[in-house]
């Protein structure tokens, strides 16, 4: 039974791969509209926007000081050429009382150090946080495997931009950064002015260097109830 399965194996071959993802860019930015949602919420609403997502179980749990803080993370795209993921996400907001703390103890003090990897902070988080919002939304989604997540090139990442950002601006010290991204690399980054939505979609981001490629944004969440 075994010899007789080598031949139809033989000319049937290997498994193909699935085909690579093409990161929906606006999709994505889009996502920052849910900065109302509680964890499940969002979660839903990332599914809808990239289906191949695989969201990994637990985060910080809310709790009465902050009820606007979750965290979530996984893999998305195919399969890719690894057997590990190729393509990793991770998304995560944070209210008034983490914004507090982390500002009374900085982001490496026995308080805040495990929260800070849950729930993403940038550095300016706080410089920049409007007077009356009530919490912050960050998303990245890095890949380094392009049978995993096709590359965005920059054309259509300028153009993803530009549709959604008042001011688009390309990284200023290309010299620095040149070694890190190869021949085809870029850094654009995308700014909106403040305004009177319920959500200030602040910054976006889309970055190829010569090892991984990388979309990301942040948005306030204005007043808003969780």
């Amino acid at each position: 039974m075994v010899r007789a399965l080598i031949p139809i194996l033989f000319l049937v071959g290997p498994p193909a791969l699935a085909e690579p993802l093409d990161l929906p860019v606006a999709e994505v930015f889009a996502l920052s509209e849910f900065s109302h949602a509680d964890r499940a919420g969002f979660e839903r609403a990332l599914l809808a926007a990239l289906p191949s997502a695989v969201v990994d179980p637990g985060g910080p749990a809310v709790d009465a000081d902050d009820p606007y803080r979750w965290a979530l993370s996984g893999d998305f795209g195919a399969e890719g050429s690894s057997p590990r993921p190729g393509a990793i996400f991770g998304c995560a907001r944070y209210g008034l009382a983490t914004r507090d703390l982390f500002s009374e103890h900085g982001f490496a003090a026995r308080e805040t150090f495990g929260l800070m990897g849950a729930v993403l902070p940038l550095f300016d988080d706080l410089e920049v946080w409007p007077a009356d919002a009530v919490a912050r939304l960050h998303c990245v989604f890095v890949w380094d495997d392009a049978e995993a997540v096709r590359i965005v090139p920059e054309p259509a990442a300028r153009a993803a931009l530009h549709a959604l950002f008042d001011r688009v601006e390309t990284d200023t010290e290309s010299g620095q950064f040149a070694p890190l991204l190869g021949e085809h690399g870029f850094r654009l980054f995308g700014y909106n002015d403040l305004g009177t939505s319920i959500v200030w979609l602040e910054s976006g981001d889309v970055i190829l260097t010569n090892g991984h490629q990388q979309v990301s944004f942040r948005a306030f969440l204005i007043g808003g109830a969780v």
